[in-house]
């Protein structure tokens, strides 16, 4: 059931209720009242009844008729609509068609032109990259000959310049060779001279110095063995004077023996003369005598002993210092001979370094000049074969550059027609397109202003149609009401009149739920009266089977239903 008729019905039980309510309240309040004036009202309430009833009776055949007359309209409409709006559909299909022929013959013609314009272009592309290509190959074949034939001269060149040197060079190294050989041998052979000078002067030398040398190692043998550290050890006198001075040399003293000697004799003729030579009194002076003599005679022994042995000591030093000075010269002559060979030896190898010197340093010069001469030559070499492959880059750069841009030139020329070509393309066909977007749009505007009109004539016509059968129902309802409200305030005016407040009251809520029951009822017709307009618009919508929205993609919003079917 629609939303609508269903708040009106709640709305008439409302006011149904109330209206009851206030029946109610009125019957309570003349309750006293109301046995009074049933006898009178009973016979207002059959008529009023019998009136209520022939008035719905005709009330329902009105309604049927109304709504008769409304479906035989509806249908009518309904196959004017459907009509109109397949000619409607057969026009947009038509104008379609030829838009979409007329569009593809533009594209056609506007394809064929640019594809004929691109070949031209790149064939005169092609033409021109080959001519410049054949011009860069001749051009960088008489560059790599010049360039071949230059650098043929300069190696010539640097080759008879590079053996010039060498001969040069050899004979140099040569003259330097001899002069080094000669200045060697008369640097040997005067320092053989020198050397022989020298070994004759020291050998000289040391026959002058040699009998003072052996006269001093002499005195030196000698005193060491008189002092007992060296020389001949069997020897008599053989560390004489090694030791301090002792009774042993005190018992050898000639002097010291001699008085013993001559004491002793007289002591023995002194007793020979008394006749006691071998008396122990004898014997006795000869020990008094030689303890005697020993005591006095050991000091002028140790004298004489210091004595003697500076004397020959003495004599011997000398001798030891000629000897050590002999020594000494020969020793100095020996380091001056030395001194005098090394020198000369050093002198020799200095010179003969010099010379070795000078050589290498003359042989380097040549070699420095030689290999500089060289450097040179080949630096020139260098120099000039860069400066024939430079000028050689540089022409075959320029020539490529010039291929290079003369290609880029024909390459962006060809880009640029190719492009213009495509641009052209492109703008017509997206004018060409847009035109038959346009006359599309044009023939769809059409078509949905055709079928939109036609929806909103039809609509209308078919909420007319249920407008006026709802104008029938509800001006029956109506009817119907007004003869009920007549037919109870005819039964009020009946009752007796002792009933008067009881019947005022009982028609206060006849009244007051007759408004009620009028007020739901107007609240039903007027839904009644719109539902058929907007079911028949949503209807439509949503049913139609050729609608053009299907053609175009476009989907429209889907309008809700009420419940209601044209069928």
């Amino acid at each position: 059931m629609p939303p609508a008729i269903i708040a009106a019905g709640i709305g008439a039980v409302g006011a149904v209720g109330g209206g009851l309510i206030a029946k109610s309240a009125a019957n309570k309040a003349a309750t006293t009242q109301a046995q009074a004036a049933t006898d009178a009202a009973a016979a207002q309430e059959r008529a009023a009844a019998l009136a209520l009833e022939a008035q719905r009776t005709g009330n329902a055949e009105a309604v049927a008729a109304a709504r008769e007359a409304a479906a035989a309209a509806q249908q009518a409409q309904d196959r004017a609509t459907q009509a109109a709006q397949d000619l409607a559909r057969a026009s947009f299909d038509a104008q379609r068609e030829q838009f979409q022929q007329t569009y593809t013959g533009a594209q056609n013609a506007y394809q064929t032109a640019f594809d004929q314009s691109g070949a031209a272009l790149r064939n005169a592309y092609g033409s021109a990259d080959t001519a410049l290509s054949r011009g860069y190959t001749g051009a960088q074949n008489a560059y790599q000959t010049a360039f071949d034939q230059t650098a043929a001269a300069l190696r010539n060149a640097y080759g008879t310049a590079d053996t010039e040197l060498g001969r040069a060079y050899g004979g140099a190294d040569t003259a330097l060779t001899g002069a080094y050989n000669t200045a060697n041998e008369a640097l040997g052979r005067g320092y053989a001279g020198a050397n022989q000078a020298q070994t004759e002067a020291y050998l000289q030398q040391l026959g002058l110095q040699n009998p003072y040398r052996e006269a001093g190692l002499t005195a030196q043998q000698q005193m060491m063995q008189l002092l007992g550290i060296g020389g001949d050890t069997t020897a008599a006198n053989y560390g004489r004077f090694g030791g301090n001075f002792n009774m042993a040399n005190f018992e050898q003293d000639p002097g010291y023996a001699f008085r013993q000697e001559e004491g002793q004799r007289a002591l023995e003729r002194s007793a020979a003369a008394r006749g006691g030579l071998l008396s122990g009194n004898m014997l006795k002076g000869v020990q008094r005598f030689s303890q005697g003599l020993a005591s006095q005679e050991y000091q002028n022994a140790f004298n004489r002993y210091q004595t003697e042995r500076a004397a020959q000591l003495g004599q011997l030093q000398p001798l030891m210092g000629a000897g050590q000075s002999a020594a000494n010269v020969m020793t100095g002559a020996a380091s001056q001979y030395g001194q005098n060979m090394a020198q000369n030896a050093l002198g020799l190898t200095q010179s003969q370094a010099n010379n070795a010197l000078n050589l290498g340093q003359y042989r380097a010069q040549n070699a420095l000049g030689l290999g500089t001469s060289r450097a040179q030559n080949a630096l020139g070499l260098g120099t000039a074969q860069a400066q024939n492959q430079y000028n050689l880059g540089q022409a075959t750069a320029q020539n490529a550059v010039g291929l290079g841009q003369s290609t880029a030139q024909n390459a962006l020329g060809l880009g640029t027609s190719q492009a213009q070509n495509a641009l052209n393309f492109g703008q017509l066909t997206a004018q060409n397109q847009y035109n038959l977007g346009q006359a599309n749009v044009g023939n769809i505007q059409n078509l949905y202003g055709t079928q939109s009109n036609l929806a909103l004539q039809q609509g209308q016509n078919t909420a007319q149609n249920a407008y006026n059968v709802a104008q029938a129902v509800g001006q029956g309802a109506m009817n119907l009401g007004n003869a009920g409200a007549t037919a109870a305030y005819n039964v009020g005016n009946a009752q007796a009149g002792g009933l008067t407040n009881a019947a005022q009251a009982r028609a206060s809520g006849y009244v007051g739920g007759a408004n009620a029951m009028a007020g739901a009822l107007n609240s039903i017709g007027q839904a009644a009266v719109n539902y058929p307009l907007y079911q028949a618009q949503a209807n439509y919508f949503n049913s139609l089977s050729n609608n053009p929205a299907a053609q175009t993609g476009y989907t429209p919003v889907r309008l809700p239903s009420y419940g209601y079917s044209r069928g």
